[in-house]
């Protein structure tokens, strides 16, 4: 009878063995957590390198096509209703069928867009809605139209040097910020791979815009991606050749979606002029990558860029005719 009793309590756990057992079990727990969250996020960045590549053989598609890149913006006949270089490109993204429903000169009201979610265009590790919040909406009422993460860029502009990138290359937008036309993708202009004189491999083409500007307010911050109205759609604006028919002072309403024209570091944290609203030119490149973003280079390459690059560099980069043809790092 001892015995049996002795191997009974032989068989239990004490209140202080047990409360051990749980301590290690969470330490193991917060140990293996950050790894398994390091292998999800890599995995995640891989497929938003992949999206971009897959983007960037749209676009080359469609240059073989046509024999030149499509417009980033245009304003032949919808305005800002107008479908932009996204939609241009979707029958290059086995998107034919979407592409075949959708109005060209209407986006804004083409109900194949409406609540349509593609996985192409989303950065899988992008935390905010994957359509328009209603913290946008003003005047229009919200088709809930996908947000995508992938920005067409449109060239570079120095708020502190206005003619660092050429003294009639940008335009100014009535709502603060700056159009520009020494990128890849314009407004109401269209490039060719020899217009990129500095080089394909060393010339953002398309750029990440799928994070939140911490220190913003106002107009649906902190999520301030360009996604206004209708992030298919164009511009107000119908200037003959975008930049170069309105001039640097501007030329009446300017305000659109889909491109940008890069003032600003990667990640910045806060939203200044041209950036503080969804409609505006200078919206700023950001994710939720630790520490960068992913971009499209002219050449089709996909690479990380570091929130860190250099401004002027990163301001070179995107400018595809200032003759500073610098090695992104």
């Amino acid at each position: 009878m001892a015995r049996l009793l002795s191997l009974r309590r032989l068989r239990g756990f004490t209140l202080i063995e047990l409360l051990v057992v749980i301590a290690i079990i969470a330490i193991l727990i917060g140990l293996l957590l950050p790894a398994v969250q390091k292998v999800r996020e890599a995995a995640a960045r891989m497929k938003c390198q992949n999206n971009l590549k897959q983007i960037g053989l749209a676009l080359h598609g469609y240059h073989d096509s046509n024999n030149y890149f499509p417009q980033g913006q245009t304003f032949p006949t919808g305005g800002v209703a107008e479908a932009n270089w996204r939609v241009r490109i979707f029958q290059f993204l086995e998107l034919g069928n979407v592409y075949n429903n959708v109005n060209l000169a209407d986006v804004y009201n083409s109900t194949v867009l409406s609540q349509l979610v593609m996985p192409v265009w989303k950065c899988p590790s992008c935390a905010l809605p994957e359509t328009q919040p209603a913290s946008w909406v003003t005047w229009w009422t919200n088709h809930s139209h996908m947000v995508p993460s992938y920005q067409g860029i449109m060239g570079a502009y120095n708020p502190a040097n206005a003619n660092q990138y050429g003294s009639s290359s940008y335009s100014a937008s009535n709502y603060g910020g700056w159009w520009c036309n020494n990128g890849m993708l314009l407004w109401n202009d269209a490039t060719k791979i020899a217009d990129c004189v500095d080089g394909t491999s060393n010339t953002i083409f398309v750029a990440e815009q799928s994070g939140q500007v911490r220190l913003a307010s106002g107009n649906g911050a902190p999520d301030l991606r360009n996604g206004y109205y209708t992030p298919f759609g164009s511009i107000t604006n119908g200037a003959t050749k975008g930049v170069t028919g309105c001039g640097t002072g501007g030329c009446g309403d300017l305000w659109g979606t889909g491109l940008t024209c890069n003032a600003y570091a990667i990640n910045n944290s806060t939203a200044p002029a041209g950036a503080g609203f969804t409609w505006g030119g200078n919206t700023i490149l950001n994710s939720f990558h630790p520490g960068g973003i992913n971009v499209l280079l002219t050449d089709g390459s996909v690479r990380f860029l570091t929130e860190s690059v250099d401004f002027t560099i990163l301001g070179n980069a995107c400018a595809r005719n200032d003759g500073q043809a610098t090695s992104l790092p």
